[in-house]
């Protein structure tokens, strides 16, 4: 006489039918071997549920733990107080990165390709000139420069470099122009704006190139 094994009621773990009946394959189907195979089927419930469960936990704690230790800008500001360095991204392919004095307005100013805080040197990315012509002024308006002093450009193949001394500022703008038809030949702007509280700007004549 044959009988089949029945998945278990009430407050035991519920027996997966397909486990149900490997176990009956492996032992047989008579009621002593019905009844053996209910016990392990239902052991095997419990661990395969308590395997489960530890998985879960386990990817909670993950969770848990990646949102607990990634800090958000006002935490941040909340610790250490207002930064002296900000990034922002002025246009689409330009980044703008300013360094503020003890008074928190702009001393130095930096127009260059978005990249990675932490990176390694890479292939050349070029602006484009008019976005960043627009951003320059932004910065640092025509109108607040003050007279020109001097102005220099050093060539090294196809790099140039412009720099233009003003009564308030001193700007270095760094260019590739081996394409001279391509709209894209701005590398980087650096903006030193001269105010008491600023560090002092290096003469153009002990600048680098680029």
């Amino acid at each position: 006489m044959t009988s089949t094994m029945q998945q278990s009621n009430g407050a035991g773990p519920s027996v997966p039918p397909r486990l149900v009946r490997q176990v009956e394959s492996l032992i047989g189907t008579s009621p002593i071997s019905a009844a053996a195979s209910s016990l392990i089927a239902e052991s095997a419930a419990k661990n395969y549920n308590a395997g489960a469960m530890r998985i879960f936990v386990g990817c909670l704690l993950v969770a848990t733990a990646s949102v607990v230790l990634t800090q958000s800008s006002s935490e941040f500001h909340s610790r250490y107080g207002e930064p002296d360095v900000e990034r922002f991204t002025a246009q689409p392919g330009i980044s703008l990165a300013v360094e503020y004095g003890s008074d928190q307005l702009a001393c130095q100013a930096l127009i260059e390709p978005p990249q990675a805080l932490i990176h390694q040197e890479e292939q050349a990315q070029f602006m484009s000139s008019e976005r960043v012509s627009e951003v320059l002024e932004e910065v640092a308006p025509v109108a607040m420069r003050g007279n020109e002093i001097s102005t220099m450009t050093h060539v090294s193949g196809c790099n140039e470099v412009h720099i233009t001394d003003f009564e308030n500022v001193l700007i270095r703008r760094s260019t590739h122009t081996c394409d001279p038809s391509s709209q894209n030949q701005d590398v980087r702007t650096a903006i030193t704006f001269k105010r008491d509280t600023c560090p002092k700007p290096r003469t153009p004549g002990t600048l680098t190139r680029p």
